[in-house]
C-alpha cells in the first residue's frame, strides 16, 4: 500500500478531527505488518507520478522506491489499421 499526498480533504488537518488520515490507513490495514510509505507524489493532484493499477510491484521501503514487476501497458487489442 502506498498513500499519496492528501489534497483538499476537509477535516484531516483540523485539531480534534476524527479520524485522522494515519488512523484511517491503520484501520484499513488491520493486522497486516507491511510498510506503508506516505505523502508520495502520485494520484490525482500534481505534481505526481502515474501509477498503474492492478499490476504486481515490489517496494523498497528504505529507499521509498517502487519497481514494476510486470509491464504497465500491453499490446493493443485493436487490429492494426492498414492504409
Amino acid at each position: 500500500m502506498v498513500v499519496g499526498v492528501p489534497r483538499e480533504i476537509g477535516g484531516l488537518d483540523s485539531p480534534g478531527s476524527s479520524p485522522a488520515l494515519p488512523e484511517i490507513v491503520l484501520d484499513v490495514l488491520g493486522d497486516r505488518d507491511i510498510p506503508v510509505p506516505g505523502d508520495v507524489e502520485f494520484g490525482h493532484a500534481g505534481p505526481n507520478l502515474p501509477m498503474p493499477v492492478g499490476i504486481r510491484v515490489t517496494l523498497d521501503a528504505r529507499q521509498r522506491t517502487p519497481a514494476l514487476l510486470e509491464p504497465a501497458v500491453g499490446r493493443s487489442r485493436w487490429p492494426e489499421q492498414r492504409a
